[in-house]
Formats: structure tokens, sequence, C-alpha cells
């Protein structure tokens, strides 16, 4: 009954170019500036369709895909997070690519290990565009003036703690606030430890075992003896990022997004700009290998759409077939996951490419459970809870981990 739609009217009409609406929620100015030439380009080109566009701010995509999938009307195609294949997947909220009889040709053009991020029951719910794996972002001229290596363990993270000492900078940052870009921060370090979100049959938070409690003690021992911002616990991801970009910060958690972002809202000198691998601790915690947390930015169709055939037509042109996505340009937010992008002799923009490279093939993304977004909440509630004091690490991963059983136990 969810998906009766309201809109009878909107699907093709003979003589008339078939109307796709596009909804791109969020995304960084250079990839808006990209949206916007491409749909102009298309609607120029084409008299069979034309493309309806609409930017939508990034943190209202869930409850936009709710209110629209209840009603069954709203828009033909959305660029989302790669977790909500699951949840509207299995709600019926999003087409599956296998209803189209070339979607075996499109799949063979993606890497391979991208796609099981936009599947559920056997299905993919959408064609993954870019790929954000998290790396360490280092300010190689803090990190040169006082002749420090870049770290590769927590261990030797903390020892360089020290010669920070009354320079006014701080080693490290974060977001630290009640924020789902806090569980983004916590999440590399629990992947890198060995840790997972859930038990291996997803019945349980698995969250606050050893690797979780361990990541969560890193990041308070890095608070406690003064090698993060004073203020760290109610930063959200601006006040982080203006904090290391002006200087004040060596090293923070981020992505593929970094390098714009602090040149066109600080105008960070991009030379000073180096990335590198998440440290790992010394000694492996388990049980799992080390991985690194990876996003997927994906084009969805939904499933109340009338004019699906035409919304492939659109979303092949604009995000396949498209030459923007064969070359990583890092004013689009995020690295292509097209295979011709990694060709032989492709050329880059992006600093430290290789880096981001080794993190994406090392990928891991958030478990695909319809829940995951409340999952997320209360881990940011949980590292929260231990930077502000509230509670110690191993009692706030607790107390999030019976929040989440509780979730769990509706699925």
């Amino acid at each position: 009954m969810i998906l009766i739609g309201c809109g009878a009217d909107d699907g093709p009409r003979p003589g008339e170019p078939t109307r796709v609406v596009l909804w791109e929620f969020g995304g960084v100015p250079g990839l808006r500036e990209w949206v916007r030439g491409a749909v102009e380009e298309f609607n120029a080109t084409r008299s069979d369709i034309v493309i309806e566009l609409e930017f939508r701010d990034w943190a209202t995509q869930r409850e936009s895909l709710i209110s629209t999938t209840i009603v069954g009307d709203g828009p033909d195609i959305v660029r989302v997070h790669h977790k909500y294949s699951v949840e509207f997947g299995e709600l019926g909220g999003l087409y599956a690519l296998e209803n189209f009889p070339d979607f075996p040709q499109v799949k063979a053009r993606v890497l391979d290990n991208v796609w099981e991020l936009v599947a559920y029951d056997g299905k993919h719910y959408g064609l993954p565009v870019t790929m954000l794996p998290f790396v360490l972002a280092v300010n190689a001229e803090i990190m040169g003036e006082k002749g420090l290596e870049v770290p590769q363990t927590w261990e030797q993270m903390l020892a360089l703690g020290p010669a920070f000492a009354g320079s006014g900078i701080e080693l490290f940052t974060m977001p630290g606030g009640v924020n789902l870009d806090t569980a983004y921060r916590f999440l590399p370090l629990l992947y890198k430890a060995g840790g997972r979100v859930f038990n291996e049959d997803w019945s349980a938070a698995a969250f606050n075992g050893p690797a979780g409690v361990a990541a969560l003690e890193f990041l308070m021992a890095l608070k406690n003896r003064g090698y993060m911002p004073p203020g760290n616990a109610a930063y959200a991801f601006d006040e982080n990022a203006a904090h290391w970009a002006t200087g004040r910060a060596a090293l923070s958690i981020e992505g593929p997004w970094w390098q714009d972002i602090v040149r066109g809202n600080y105008d960070f000198d991009l030379q000073n700009l180096q990335l590198a691998q998440i440290p790992a601790p010394a000694e492996h915690i388990g049980p799992h290998d080390s991985r690194t947390l990876l996003d997927v930015i994906m084009i969805a169709i939904t499933g109340y759409t009338k004019v699906p055939n035409e919304a492939w037509e659109v979303v092949k042109a604009l995000d396949l077939d498209h030459p923007v996505w064969r070359q990583p340009n890092p004013t689009m937010g995020g690295i292509p996951t097209l295979k011709a992008a990694y060709a032989d002799g492709v050329q880059s923009d992006y600093i430290d490419l290789d880096q981001l490279a080794i993190a994406g093939a090392n990928g891991l993304g958030w478990p695909g459970h319809p829940a995951v977004t409340q999952v997320q909440r209360h881990i940011a509630d949980a590292v929260n809870m231990a930077m502000t004091g509230t509670m110690s690490p191993k009692e706030a991963l607790d107390f999030a981990a019976e929040e989440v059983n509780e979730v769990l136990s509706d699925y």
C-alpha cells in the first residue's frame, strides 16, 4: 500500500519530452557546479527527456526518502548514501537495477568491491558513483617543522604528543559532538583494531568489545593528555575543519573531500597537505582483519517512479558515461568507482591518490542493516559521553550497545 502513487499523470505523454526529477542530496561545491552543467547539457541535447534538478540538504535524505516512499510520489532519481540501499530496498522505495537488461554490462564497468554496499537480498538498488575511504589528513608543514614522522600506530601517535606541548597547536582533532560525524571518526579506529559493529549474525552489538573499548580509550588518552582541542567534545564537521585548516592541529581523520574543503573554504595551502593510512594498534586486538572505513555515494532510481526506463537513461548519461567519472577529480568530493578511472596513463590532481586507492581497496562499509542510522547515533552518543567525562569508555559503549540491541531485537 505504501507504493500507491499520488501523481498518475506524471508518466510519459505522447509528443512531449518525458520529465525526470533528480534530487541531489548534499555535495561539495565542485560537484554541484558539475551537476548543474551536466543537466543543462543533457537537456540541450535531448528532445525525448528533460531533467528537473533540485538540490536538497544532505542531512534530510533519510526523512525525505521515508516521506516520499510512504506516499509513493516524489523524485525519480536520488543521489544518496549507500546505506539507504538496504533500508529502502527492503521497503520497496528503490528500484532494483536488475530490472534493466543492460545492467550486467553496466556492473562490469564499476569496481567489484563497492557493489556489495548497494545490495540487499541479492539485488542492487543504486549505482555506486563515488567512494570515500577514510584516511589520516596530515599538515605536512607542522610535522616537518617539528621533525616528526607520520605515525603508523596508536602508540607512535601518542608518543608525538609532547612535541606539541605549549605550542598552541594540538596533535589531533576530530568531531566529538552528538552527531554522525563523531561516529564516523570512531569507526575507522574500531575497524583498524579488528573490531566490527555487530556480531557475526547481526543479532547484537559488538562495538563494545575489546577493540571498541581500546579505540575509545585511545581517543580518551589523546584528550586527557591535552593532545586534542579543549572544546573537541562539541565539534561538528565545520568546527573541526576550521580548527585543522587554520593550522591549529596536525592530524585529523578525513577522506577524499578534505582537499577541496580546506582549499575552497579556508584557502589552505595544499602543498602542506599529506594523506596517510589511519594508524592501528601496534598489537592487533582482533578478532577480525584490520580494515578501512569506506563510504559510497550512489545514485538510485526510486521504487515509485513512473518513468524507470527514462530515469535509467539519465543515470547512465550523467553518472556512468560522462567523462568526468573517468578521471579522479578532487572537486567532486570523492574518488570515482569506474574501473576506467584507474587505467594506465590517467592523470589526476588528487594529492596522494595512491593512499586513497590503498584505503579504498581495503575498504569496509557500515553494516548494511536497515537500522544503521540509529546505530550510528548511539555510537556517536557513546563517544560523546566518554569525551565529556559522563561515563568511562567501557560504560559508554556498553550503554550504547544495550540501546542498539534493543533496536536489533525488532528485526
